[in-house]
């Protein structure tokens, strides 16, 4: 368990690695198409601006991830979209077959059951939480991509490592890429179930990750 210190509270709040070892155990199958990664360390962020200026990327490549929940059901719908943009409840309520009134967004509480995060560190992987959810993307994620990291890190913020604590003990034998080429301009870049782990993956890597039955991509922000 990792704790980190919100900005509003004065106490550490527990995190804890799990949905984050099973996103890397999962990308790790990819053998045969391996899948292009960049894994950073940071301070604890929670607000996407907080998170692209420890990054050093431009704030629309974040993957804003955020859980909605149909009211009085249990059904739960992880929605993605650049991070500079906001969901349209009504475009989302739409395509979900509902009344925007029956919508609303998950509590806290709801947000670590589901997905085994702490309220920003959700990553867009709705497929590989705790418990599956399907997973909306906005169809401008596609275009809001950009340069990955750039390796000139700021003094708090390095690249990530197999020995770190969080990394799974099953894949300790694994070389973990320390680098992604830095031309290419198709990355965006999440927390990955930790407010203290950034990735930054190609667009359609991280479609392959997600699986094209776990997804639907459409027009759900404003």
């Amino acid at each position: 368990m990792a704790s980190v210190i919100t900005s509003s509270e004065n106490k550490p709040e527990e995190e804890n690695s799990s949905t984050f070892q099973n996103i890397m155990r999962h990308i790790m199958s990819f053998k045969d198409d391996p899948i292009s990664i960049l894994l950073i360390r940071h301070p604890p962020v929670r607000t996407s601006i907080e998170a692209s200026n420890q990054r050093q990327v431009p704030l629309h490549s974040g993957a804003k991830a955020m859980l909605v929940c149909q009211k009085n059901t249990d059904q739960f719908t992880l929605i993605v979209l650049p991070a500079h943009l906001s969901c349209d409840n009504k475009k989302i309520a739409s395509i979900l077959g509902i009344s925007q009134s029956k919508l609303r967004m998950a509590t806290e509480d709801e947000v670590r059951k589901i997905t085994g995060c702490i309220p920003g560190a959700v990553p867009p992987f709705g497929a590989l939480f705790p418990q599956y959810v399907k997973t909306l993307i906005d169809e401008k994620m596609s275009q809001s991509t950009s340069h990955p990291p750039p390796l000139t890190f700021h003094s708090q913020v390095k690249l990530f490592s197999t020995n770190d604590s969080e990394w799974p003990n099953d894949l300790s034998h694994i070389i973990l890429s320390e680098t992604i080429d830095q031309n290419r301009n198709d990355c965006i870049n999440f927390n990955i179930g930790l407010r203290t782990i950034s990735c930054s993956i190609p667009f359609n890597d991280f479609l392959k990750v997600l699986g094209e039955k776990n997804y639907f991509i459409c027009d759900i922000s404003k």
